[in-house]
């Protein structure tokens, strides 16, 4: 969406005018006033059928936007060139013209000749692999630990009993 200020409402009139749109905003013109608003803002104002009366009765001239994108916002020929206004319809036509001709520059890109290095492949080192002794480990035979014998004490004490005697 276009949110920029760039289309721009005057009155035309002799009168102040007063405009609103769909999200009950109020835009007030004095004789001559101008004012700028988004494309987005211009469309509300056109969608609210008192605002579109106005626009009809000549009082309000839109000026600074192209036909198509009228086109595009559901207005009808006979509307835009209303207004617009016959000078603001030409201009619009014009600038229109020059937006659907692009002008292209063309770039022409410098071909860089890079010098390519070569390397020369690397004598590999080459290694005998060396045959590793490995000789067979001797296991000493484990000794078993002695067993101890162990006493057991008897104990005399008493165990006493946790419960309670009522």
């Amino acid at each position: 969406m276009n949110n920029e200020r760039t289309v721009v409402l005057e009155n035309v009139s002799g009168q102040p005018v007063g405009l609103k749109d769909t999200q009950n905003r109020t835009y007030r013109f004095g004789v001559g006033g101008k004012i700028r608003i988004s494309e987005v803002s211009l469309q509300d104002i056109l969608d609210y059928p008192a605002s579109k009366i106005i626009f009809n009765e000549g009082m309000i001239q839109i000026s600074n936007i192209t036909v198509s994108r009228l086109y595009e916002m559901g207005l009808t020929e006979k509307e835009i060139k209303l207004y617009l206004g016959k000078e603001g319809y030409a201009t619009a036509l014009e600038a229109e013209k020059t937006i659907e001709e692009p002008h292209y520059e063309e770039i022409v890109e410098e071909e860089k000749i890079e010098e390519e290095i070569v390397e020369e492949p690397k004598e590999e080192i080459k290694e005998e692999p060396i045959e590793e002794v490995v000789e067979p480990e001797i296991e000493a035979p484990v000794a078993e630990a002695p067993v101890k014998k162990t006493t057991t004490k008897k104990t005399t004490a008493k165990k006493s009993s946790s419960k309670k005697r009522k």
